[in-house]
């Protein structure tokens, strides 16, 4: 069994994965800004910064594999970009596997083009790496319908996937080590802005004011599906059984 590193194990995706890691026999440690994280049972919690560099060494000792699953839309360039050159100048020959997302390769979204970079850091490294795109969670699908008005383009979708998938996911990778480009992961379905929002009105009695918006910057790529996986409908839970399911 491996000993893993979960940077941003205290947010949406990293929680569930330090739980899956634990479950299947790895040693789990978290680096988190928090100076007391609250973390699933069996793992370890140590204070850091990945942006400076702060608490890694300490953090990286006797680790096999570190997952880098931070989401920070706020931010960006100094936790994606400063994060990982950080990360790959500390690592070692540790295997590095990076949460990006689908679709970064062509999507002129700011946000996507950063994660870009990032990946492209990686992969010049030189080291032992996997990267591991990913559809939109559940949970940000949810948030977005969550707002008091949300953008709606005439085709805009979304194949949202769950953490525990993508945690599985992650955790096969661990077992499989260093892979490249592994294939996109997506979920179980491609639904549209309109049909989510009114399932999440039959499941929880809550709907969305999708407000039309026209076809200009980046809400045009969005509108074309370049964010879907539609060939690798990797995930099993549903929009509808997801919506159920939560507390």
């Amino acid at each position: 069994m491996a000993q893993v590193l979960v940077i941003g194990g205290t947010g949406t995706l990293g929680r569930r994965l330090s739980s899956v890691l634990v479950e299947r026999g790895h040693g789990v440690r978290v680096l988190s800004r928090q100076s007391a994280p609250v973390v699933p049972t069996g793992v370890v919690a140590h204070r850091g910064d990945i942006r400076t560099g702060e608490g890694l060494a300490t953090a990286l000792d006797g680790i096999d594999t570190v997952i880098q699953s931070v989401a920070a839309t706020r931010g960006a360039k100094a936790t994606e970009l400063e994060g990982m050159r950080t990360l790959v100048a500390a690592r070692g020959e540790r295997h590095v596997i990076y949460v990006s997302i689908v679709g970064v390769d062509r999507h002129p979204f700011a946000y996507y083009r950063t994660k870009l970079e990032a990946e492209r850091l990686l992969e010049q490294s030189g080291g032992r790496w996997t990267i591991q795109r990913a559809t939109q969670f559940h949970d940000l699908v949810d948030r977005f319908l969550a707002l008091p008005v949300f953008a709606k383009t005439p085709h805009l979708r979304f194949q949202p996937d769950a953490t525990d998938d993508v945690s599985v996911r992650l955790a096969e990778l661990v077992a499989a080590g260093p892979s490249g480009h592994a294939p996109d992961f997506g979920g179980p379905e491609i639904l549209s802005i309109d049909s989510l929002n009114q399932i999440r009105a039959t499941v929880t009695g809550k709907r969305a004011r999708l407000i039309p918006l026209p076809l200009i910057g980046f809400l045009k790529a969005f509108d074309q599906g370049v964010h879907l996986a539609p060939d690798n409908p990797s995930g099993t839970q549903t929009w509808e059984v997801w919506l159920r399911a939560r507390p």
